[in-house]
């Protein structure tokens, strides 16, 4: 492998390790403090995903300045595994999921601790959420309308929901 290939590897992995230290700081800062203001809605909900965000608009934009549009039908799973099999746009690819599992996550921090969800439940759909995005997601909107009913059946009438 020739040196310049591999120091360009080198920094594509780089960056994934920088940016998934950056996710895992911050999650963790959301897990533990999702009440705080500063965390679910500052830190998580906008500074962490726009760093992510500029880290993966810089790649994307360097690689096509340098790569030209890619290669192929992105339309077709071929097409994507062929795109992905670039180091660097396979980094880029994962930022851009880390920046939406944030958003979503800090969504849920604050709506789970306006709604009184119980700190497990809450942690639990955090937690799936980092690790496995669209799973905690789904636990949440689970949870949220199954507790939202059970609190309606308790009180009466269920009240329209914001």
């Amino acid at each position: 492998m020739p040196f310049r290939e591999a120091a360009d590897i080198q920094m594509a992995d780089t960056f994934f390790s920088i940016t998934n230290t950056v996710a895992l700081l911050a999650w963790v800062a959301l897990v533990l403090f999702p009440s705080r203001r500063a965390v679910s809605h500052l830190l998580c909900g906008i500074v962490v995903p726009a760093v992510l965000a500029a880290g993966y608009a810089a790649v994307i934009g360097w690689k096509l300045s340098q790569d030209g549009p890619p290669p192929g039908d992105l339309s077709t799973i071929g097409g994507l595994k062929a795109m992905f099999a670039d180091d660097w746009v396979f980094a880029a690819a994962w930022a851009h999921y880390l920046v939406f599992d944030m958003v979503v996550g800090a969504w849920i921090a604050r709506d789970a601790v306006r709604l009184a969800i119980p700190w497990p439940l809450r942690t639990v759909c955090l937690v799936l959420t980092f690790l496995l995005g669209p799973v905690g997601f789904l636990l949440h909107v689970v949870t949220r309308l199954t507790l939202r009913r059970a609190v309606a059946t308790d009180a009466g009438p269920a009240t329209p929901m914001p």
